[in-house]
């Protein structure tokens, strides 16, 4: 029997995730996953020396360059991903944009089971195994996961890479090396709020900095062969998106005219949104809601917290500190100048599986996270939601970050052994 009941549980997991893959499909049947839309014509324009920020497509452009969601009232298109990650879809920008929007799905699925096994190979006890595995496929029936299916979000790509390098930084030895180091300045050029790896890798890793330069310098110099000016691009489009959320400027987007198909789909379908409840939790819009005004350093404030929180903990091992460090880049996207949805909530995964390696068993820390999983599945089953109801998970999964960065124990002695 003790035998019998391990094998009927993954085969229970497995349906599981084939029902809640079914999902997704069905989902992505309905509509053009907007989001890898704008990706898709960001790289196509990018190849071509065509500012992805700027661009809005007018009738007599190439059909390939249309992100129907773009608004002509607004100076910056629906791109807001760095040119480094925008050239990760460029072999899926050469295929038909229906079949590369499938593949997508596939691939983002294929990224949530190599995050799975990343830390099931981390695990030493079954037990530990077993809460890795329950948590992710419970994880998938949420509306921040069917969000990032749907419209084709790159969450999960950034959370399965940020898995390899928090697997692989745990072994204070094969961790402190070149490879971890590459990936670990790689990411922050995918995503700039991960140059906290860096004063992190100073302290605690100094074996990856020469790995972190030339990860770094290889993510941001790739663009700069394809299309020179990307990265100013990059960075004009980003303050004014900045400057437009936190002034609360968003015109109505009005009527268009665009071709009945485009790349060989309707429009219908290719402009069509899953009607999934929607919220944004971050700081910018509690401080609207209270009537305060919006403040430009928020980002510089969380910085300033994290070299503390660093300080503070320099006694402590980095393996002890990964789910803190994983819990900071989750909590940033806070306190960034843009709408928070759902989606970023793939990011807890991280979070809480980084927790389950270092305790051993399901911490303490992580059981905000275990209660905000009912409350997503049923934010997304009960659409539309009751407006409290909507911000709960956020808030809970964001309770589990916080209480994450204060989850290690006194040593005997402050040496760390992972320099």
């Amino acid at each position: 029997m003790k035998r019998i009941l391990p094998i009927l549980g993954r085969v229970l997991v497995g349906l599981v995730l084939l029902v809640s893959f079914r999902i997704d499909l069905a989902n992505t049947e309905q509509g053009g996953a907007v989001d890898f839309r704008n990706r898709i014509t960001g790289v196509r324009l990018l190849e071509h020396g065509i500012d992805p920020y700027h661009f809005i497509w007018h009738e007599g452009d190439p059909p390939e360059y249309c992100d129907l969601r773009n608004n002509p009232h607004l100076p910056v298109s629906k791109t807001t991903v760095t040119p480094t990650l925008l050239m990760l879809y460029a072999p899926l920008a050469l295929l038909p944009y229906r079949s590369a929007q499938f593949l997508w799905l596939v691939a983002q699925w294929l990224l949530l089971l190599g995050t799975a096994w990343l830390w099931l190979r981390a695990c030493t006890t079954p037990l530990m195994g077993w809460l890795v595995t329950l948590f992710i496929t419970a994880f998938t029936y949420t509306q921040a996961w069917r969000w990032e299916a749907e419209r084709g979000q790159s969450y999960m790509l950034l959370a399965f890479i940020f898995a390899y390098w928090l697997t692989t930084t745990m072994d204070s030895k094969r961790g402190n090396g070149f490879i971890a180091g590459c990936v670990a300045g790689f990411l922050v050029a995918l995503r700039p709020p991960f140059i906290l790896f860096l004063p992190f890798l100073a302290l605690h890793r100094r074996g990856q900095l020469i790995g972190a330069t030339a990860g770094l310098l290889l993510g941001f110099g790739l663009p700069f062969l394809i299309n020179p000016a990307g990265w100013i691009d990059y960075s004009s489009a980003m303050q004014t998106n900045s400057d437009l959320y936190r002034h609360g400027i968003n015109p109505k987007k009005g009527p268009q005219d665009f071709p009945a198909m485009i790349e060989g789909t309707p429009t219908t379908i290719l402009s069509h949104l899953n009607p999934f409840p929607y919220g944004d939790f971050s700081a910018y819009a509690l401080f609207r809601y209270l009537g305060l005004p919006p403040l430009s350093g928020l980002p510089l404030l969380v910085i300033v917290l994290f070299i503390l929180w660093l300080w503070l903990t320099r006694g402590q091992p980095a393996e002890l500190l990964l789910p803190g460090l994983a819990a900071w880049l989750f909590l940033t996207d806070l306190f960034l100048p843009a709408i928070r949805y759902s989606y970023y909530d793939v990011l807890i995964l991280n979070v809480v599986l980084a927790g389950i390696i270092t305790a051993k068993k399901f911490p303490w820390t992580a059981w905000p996270c275990a209660l905000a999983l009912p409350m997503a599945w049923a934010v997304y089953y009960l659409s539309p939601a009751p407006p409290l109801l909507l911000y709960l998970p956020a808030l809970f999964f964001t309770l589990g970050a916080v209480l994450s960065l204060f989850y290690f124990r006194p040593l005997a002695s402050p040496q760390n052994s992972g320099r």
